[in-house]
């Protein structure tokens, strides 16, 4: 049987079948109807099962290659945003490491010229105390000399006395 046999038989088992009094429905034979469509299936041609595969493999292969630009173009996105925020990120830190290297400079010149005044400080200090010492030591000095410089008197007399008394005896 062709095609449009099969689909003549299935329209005149429609048309011959009961009408059920509440609703509308029909009461069909249901083993009758299955073997048409069986029938049916049979009389299709092979070239239009086979369009049938190749036009649902197309939609399958269009709906995998929309997935796939999809992807694609999100990818492309995330990776221009990555590369965007890369060199945003790269130019802040370039920024931020200038600005360090000038505040690090700044607090070098500062600390130095902070340690200059304090060796300048120690330094007059130093000098003071060593002035001060050197007078110290000078007057020490001069303590010391002059207390010889009176025993060595008290010896002097003492010796001159010593001489005259052993001259007065003889």
């Amino acid at each position: 049987m062709e095609i449009f046999d099969l689909i003549d038989a299935l329209e005149e088992l429609v048309v011959q079948a009961r009408r059920l009094p509440v609703g509308g429905n029909l009461v069909v034979d249901r083993k009758r109807m299955l073997d048409i469509i069986d029938q049916l299936r049979l009389a299709i041609p092979a070239d239009l099962r086979q369009a049938a595969q190749i036009i649902e493999g197309r939609d399958q292969i269009i709906q995998d290659a929309r997935e796939t630009a999809r992807r694609i173009i999100d990818e492309a996105y995330r990776e221009r945003e990555r590369i965007l925020a890369e060199s945003d990120i790269m130019r802040e830190a370039e920024a931020r490491s200038q600005q360090m290297l000038l505040d690090a400079e700044q607090r070098a010149r500062q600390t130095i010229a902070e340690a200059d005044a304090l060796a300048a400080a120690h330094l007059s200090e130093a000098a003071e105390a060593a002035t001060k010492q050197l007078d110290d030591a000078d007057q020490y000095a001069l303590e010391v000399l002059r207390r010889l410089e009176h025993q060595l008197q008290a010896f002097l007399d003492a010796i001159r006395t010593s001489i005259m008394n052993l001259q007065e005896r003889r």
